[in-house]
């Protein structure tokens, strides 16, 4: 059958493609590294499947005819799609390799991936990574990146961004274990009596949005004596009885199971934020990349 004409050797198919992108046989033969001759048939041969001359051939020039223009308007976009699908087993089945640039939360980088890294670049020792750390936003185009953590809260996710979820975050209220409150601390309102310590940015007044487990919230305005980028520094100061922090429950997790510090109005956290990794599509990701986003996936899970 005619119809599957096409079908008996795709290379004829391509080495046609080639012919008429490059105006003939000589310039198309030097670009496939293969004889002209051989070129030649294998057109040839394509031609007396189909039933249909395809080229005007003289001894100056090849050109389509009326009917090879139009096949090769299809055929051209075929080889296109062909060679995409080569391209993704080739993908598929290539060892992870090369440069991936990784963008992280400072918390997250030291509580999260800093353990763990050495086990990802043993066991893909040919992949080279680039982690930067920053809490700003990053535009994943923009700036390269192939794949960032990101906390999100449920209404501030980004479509066209790929997800994968891979745990929960909340900031708790913590003390140093000597640190005597100014009054009774049953609701957050008790906190504007209270020396606070922030772990974030400005140089005045604070606001801290705490709920608990029956939905109630609470706003709390206030000014802190301490505001520090840097959790770790804000957690040492709370431990040596300066004040009332909020910080993130992983990273006073330590502190309080060594009894360094311990909870204030306890019931009371920050609206639940969530930890995703996110990457720009899934579409000719590169092994590297993949072999990045898998690892991730597996691992960050269980330690939030």
């Amino acid at each position: 059958m005619k119809t599957q004409a096409i079908l008996e050797d795709l290379n004829d198919l391509y080495y046609f493609v080639m012919v008429a992108e490059h105006g003939g046989f000589s310039a198309a033969a030097r670009v496939l590294d293969i004889p002209k001759s051989r070129l030649s048939a294998r057109v040839a041969m394509l031609e007396e499947r189909l039933g249909a001359r395809l080229l005007h051939r003289t001894t100056r020039r090849v050109t389509l005819t009326e009917l090879g223009t139009r096949f090769f308007a299809h055929s051209q976009s075929s080889i296109e799609q062909a060679l995409a699908a080569q391209e993704v087993v080739d993908v598929a089945s290539a060892s992870p390799g090369g440069l991936v640039r990784l963008s992280c939360p400072a918390l997250a980088t030291r509580l999260y991936l800093a353990p763990h890294l050495p086990t990802f670049m043993a066991s893909y020792p040919n992949v080279r990574l680039v982690v930067v750390t920053t809490d700003r936003r990053v535009d994943l185009q923009g700036e390269s990146i192939d794949v960032a953590i990101r906390l999100y809260r449920p209404d501030d996710m980004e479509p066209d961004l790929v997800t994968k979820r891979l745990g929960v975050s909340r900031r708790i209220l913590v003390a140093g274990r000597n640190y005597e409150p100014h009054t009774a601390l049953s609701h957050p309102e008790d906190l504007r009596q209270e020396r606070t310590l922030v772990y974030g940015a400005g140089d005045g007044w604070q606001e801290w949005t705490l709920v608990n487990a029956t939905g109630q919230s609470a706003m709390v305005r206030h000014q802190p004596v301490l505001t520090c980028m840097d959790s770790e520094a804000v957690l040492n100061a709370t431990m040596r009885g300066l004040g009332i922090a909020m910080l993130p429950d992983a990273a006073c997790k330590a502190a309080l199971d060594r009894g360094d510090v311990v909870k204030v109005l306890e019931g009371w956290s920050t609206p639940e934020l969530v930890l995703h990794l996110v990457f720009p599509s899934r579409r000719y990701m590169l092994p590297s990349v993949r072999a990045l986003v898998d690892f991730l996936a597996d691992t960050l899970p269980a330690l939030t």
